[in-house]
């Protein structure tokens, strides 16, 4: 099987293992922010229909096995939303074009970290909305990804921490001033989307975007 992402044609191995694998990670998540919503001195604001988030800078990084996980899910939609979907996420593309410029550290496939998550971070903050949003629920809920699953929790795996503080990335506007006894702790889980990819290319194939991801096709 092979994944055209971005320009890149890659090669994948062990896809249905490594998609398994994939899933048991999600499920883990699922459990345990499940056991963090469920304690009633833990602050958990999200519900369906609740959509800033997707509507308000919905644009980040993905990993590969993300990436083809997604790429299944866009393509069993029917073909009228799957269209409506890639239409928008070329709109994104070119949010993006604009903003990483043809920069030559941002080679798909081999992307420099830091200017890559700066360029990222630019275009979410442009406030665009996510392409897979329909009527304020996700139209690929299964198989959303990682960051999607985080949302709204306050997690270490998005956190940013020095000796006195933790500071959650990935909270929403409802949290604010909200007073937070305790988080979900996720760092290895994220770490895993990592070597999860690198089985599925036989290499560290760096992230792509939300946007290369939604328009990625598996042959």
């Amino acid at each position: 099987m092979r994944l055209q992402i971005a320009g890149v044609n890659l090669a994948l191995r062990d896809v249905e293992s490594v998609l398994r694998e994939l899933e048991a990670v999600y499920a883990e998540f699922g459990a345990r922010s499940a056991a963090y919503a469920a304690d009633p001195s833990n602050v958990h604001l999200c519900f369906a229909g609740c959509s800033h988030c997707c509507k308000r800078g919905a644009f980040f990084a993905v990993t590969l096995v993300e990436a083809v996980r997604l790429a299944r899910a866009i393509e069993a939609m029917p073909q009228s939303q799957r269209a409506a979907a890639r239409e928008g996420a070329q709109a994104l593309l070119a949010a993006q074009q604009r903003e990483f410029a043809g920069d030559p550290r941002d080679i798909p496939g081999a992307r420099e970290p830091a200017t890559f998550d700066a360029r990222v971070a630019c275009v979410a903050r442009t406030g665009v909305a996510c392409p897979l949003l329909e009527n304020d629920l996700c139209t690929v809920y299964d198989g959303r990804p990682f960051l999607c699953r985080a949302y709204g929790f306050p997690t270490d795996a998005y956190a940013v921490e020095d000796a006195a503080t933790m500071t959650f990335r990935s909270l929403c506007h409802l949290y604010a001033g909200r007073e937070l006894h305790d988080w979900v702790r996720a760092r290895d889980l994220r770490a895993a989307l990592a070597e999860l990819s690198t089985r599925l290319a036989g290499t560290d194939p760096g992230r792509f975007t939300s946007a290369e991801a939604i328009l990625a096709r598996l042959d």
